[in-house]
């Protein structure tokens, strides 16, 4: 298991799998073959791309600590990395959402590492499972 990423006043379950293996499961239709795999891949790779072009930002707007640019940056990841499974970085950047609109969260000057890092190993899991 891999450590979970801890924010001040970011609340969420740190024991979630970073893979939800039965959403990656559904996704994949093992009766489809290579065409559901292949299907699956194409998706995940539109998703890291855009959410590459996204985390471009972040240092940025977590320096300049403008929570609405994160939060907005996050949301966007989340809906995409909960469709593909990807479990914990949904909960992780929907805690953070959260924590922005419930004003529990003023200061995300040092979020861009934990963010970046979630964002990373939930990516490189999921690649791991697409290759085995």
């Amino acid at each position: 298991m891999f450590p979970a990423p801890e924010l001040k006043d970011v609340v969420y379950d740190p024991n979630l799998p970073v893979i939800d293996r039965e959403q990656f499961e559904m996704l994949v239709m093992p009766d489809e073959g290579d065409e559901g795999l292949e299907l699956i891949r194409d998706i995940f790779g539109i998703f890291t791309r855009e959410g590459d072009d996204k985390l471009e930002q972040l240092d940025a707007v977590c320096a300049a600590n403008d929570l609405t640019e994160l939060r907005k940056l996050v949301h966007f990841i989340a809906g995409s990395a909960g469709n593909l499974g990807l479990s914990r970085l949904c909960a992780f950047y929907r805690a953070i959402e959260h924590a922005i609109d419930n004003e529990q969260v003023r200061d995300v000057s040092g979020f861009a590492d934990a963010v970046r890092s979630e964002y990373a190993l939930a990516c490189e899991a999921y690649k791991a499972e697409l290759l085995s």
